[in-house]
């Protein structure tokens, strides 16, 4: 037992040692690349670079930022590298001791100091490159602003007349800028290299504005000097001349208009001067575009006094047609209300119409009377004509129309004279149908059916013989008439099937009336319905309802056979 606890200690033991071994390896394996980071951040040429920098002459915000750089350097060197070793030789002694969470701990410290030096050593070499660079930058983009500089000065002095009022601005902003040209190159003498270069990109963004400036002014100079006011010159002359050839255009208040828009070209000059381009350029598309809509009126006027000169005989005429017209159907409406009676609705219609007429026929005379007199534009005329000729159009569908129902009114009245003989043959046909068919009566519903049919054609007789005649009363009656005639026909027709066919069952049934009691009281019902009260569907529903309790079906092999006409038996053979 003692052995096997001997064996048991000192497995364990060999275990904690290979743990042990293994944690400790993994913890040097971290400390050795942990001491590599920081030989590269020591290897970081940070002191070459501020050396560089140093032997430049420096003032400044160029003189304040290296030295915050160089106190971030000095902080690495004399505070932060010194804590990274004694971070690393901390944890490596937690290793060798074992003290493996320790060691974790100061290896974690060791990276975050890792980070921060990292972190300073990259902003300040890439300062160092930056302002490094910035003098070579400077050099090179001085040159190319001196140089735009002399180009555009030498513009001014040669097209400076171009300019107009504006030129003393522009003389001012190119002082301006010499002086920050001048300026640049004080600070680059003193060592400013950072206000150099914030200076040297003010005066590309001036250049820059200026040039776009001096490529505008004269364009829009020319627009409020010279395009705009030929433009309203042009305008008037045009105005001018068709109001010298009869046109009617007090209604654009030219004179105003000009007015208005030469304060407004005063305006744009004073804009010009005071470098306000974009307005000037926004205010000289918005007078085009007015000048242009004027134009636009203009030439309306012109193709509006070719289109009245075509059209005021042809709308003239076409009211004159239908006044015409009017007169006739008035004279129509005279002759048919002798016999007809019109109603107040169809009169007030018509007069509706003629009062349209009327009105198109004073509105008229007043735009021709106004075209004599020069007092109405020509397209305000052609609106007029425009809108007598729709009104004239509606009024003329509307009076056929009315003619049409007034001449319809003889041709209804004959077709329901003709269609009051045809029922009454109908009915005398149908009856005699009835007769032909030898049935043992006619049931009370059927003969009321006939009564009521009669008081139908006599009551549509009777309004064709009123006077003045009503057709709509006539065409009333009329439409009940012919519905009670098909509903008469359709009950005479449903009698002579149900009786035939009543007869059948009852001759089938008879096979069945010795063996079955309740079958022969039934068929006897049917007969007693069938030759005492002549209700033939009631006879069938009785006949057919005892049979199919007895052959179940039997109804539709009747059926058919009626159909077919031929003999049941033949129905069952065929099947």
């Amino acid at each position: 037992m003692f052995v096997w606890y001997l064996v048991g200690f000192v497995v364990i033991v060999a275990v904690v040692f290979a743990v042990g071994y293994i944690m400790k390896k993994k913890h040097y394996q971290r400390i050795n690349e942990l001491e590599a980071q920081k030989i590269e951040l020591m290897e970081r040429p940070v002191i070459d670079e501020l050396t560089k920098v140093k032997k430049l002459r420096l003032t400044g915000q160029t003189e304040d930022l290296f030295e915050s750089w160089r106190d971030s350097w000095d902080d690495i060197a004399t505070k932060l590298f010194p804590n990274l070793e004694e971070y690393i030789l901390s944890a490596e002694q937690h290793t060798d001791r074992y003290q493996f969470r320790q060691a974790t701990q100061m290896e974690n410290q060791v990276e975050q100091v890792i980070h921060e030096i990292d972190t300073q050593m990259k902003q300040i070499l890439r300062g160092l490159k930056e302002l490094l660079a910035s003098e070579e930058r400077n050099a090179q983009d001085i040159r190319m602003a001196k140089d735009k500089f002399t180009t555009l000065r030498r513009e001014v002095l040669s097209n400076g007349y171009k300019l107009g009022d504006a030129l003393h601005g522009v003389e001012g902003e190119l002082d301006t800028i010499a002086e920050n040209l001048n300026r640049f190159d004080m600070l680059t003498d003193q060592g400013d290299y950072l206000e150099a270069r914030e200076t040297v990109l003010n005066v590309q963004h001036d250049l820059e504005k200026l040039a776009i400036r001096l490529e505008k002014i004269p364009v829009l100079l020319r627009e409020s000097d010279v395009i705009l006011p030929e433009e309203m010159d042009k305008l008037q002359a045009g105005y001018d001349e068709m109001v010298h050839q009869g046109y009617f255009l007090e209604q654009l208040q030219l004179a105003a208009e000009l007015g208005r828009m030469s304060d407004r070209v005063s305006d744009l000059k004073e804009k010009i001067v005071a470098g306000e381009l974009e307005a000037v350029e926004a205010g000289v598309a918005e007078l085009h575009t007015e000048i242009n809509l004027f134009y636009d009126t203009l030439e309306h006027e012109v193709e509006a006094r070719h289109f009245v000169k075509e059209n005021r005989i042809v709308v003239e005429a076409k009211l004159e047609k239908q006044l015409d017209v009017s007169d006739a159907l008035a004279e129509q409406i005279k002759e048919v209300k002798q016999t007809y009676h019109v109603t107040e609705e169809d009169l007030a219609s018509y007069l509706k119409i003629a009062s349209q007429l009327e009105s198109q026929k004073e509105q008229l005379a007043a735009v021709t009377e106004r075209l004599s007199e020069v007092k109405i534009a020509y397209s305000a005329a052609e609106d007029a004509l425009k809108e007598i000729d729709a009104v004239v159009s509606s009024v003329s569908l509307g009076q056929d129309a009315f003619s049409e129902e007034l001449r319809s009114l003889r041709k209804d009245e004959l077709e329901a004279r003709e269609d009051a003989d045809r029922m009454r043959r109908a009915i005398l046909n149908l009856n005699r149908k009835l007769d032909r068919e030898r049935l043992p009566g006619k049931p009370e519903d059927y003969l009321a059916l006939c009564e009521h049919m009669e008081q139908s054609i006599s009551k549509l007789e009777e309004k064709l013989e009123e006077k003045p005649l009503n057709m709509k009363s006539v065409n009333h009656e009329w439409q009940v008439a012919r519905e009670d005639l098909v509903h008469l026909t359709e009950k005479a027709d449903e009698m002579i099937e149900n009786a035939h066919i009543v007869e059948h069952v009852i001759q089938y049934a008879n096979r069945y009336r010795l063996q079955t009691p309740e079958l022969a009281v039934a068929l006897r019902q049917a007969e007693d319905h069938f030759y005492d009260d002549y209700q033939y569907k009631k006879a069938l529903e009785l006949a057919v309802t005892a049979l199919e309790k007895v052959e179940p079906s039997a109804f539709k092999k009747i059926e058919k056979a009626y159909e077919m006409k031929i003999n049941v038996d033949e129905v069952e053979e065929i099947e």
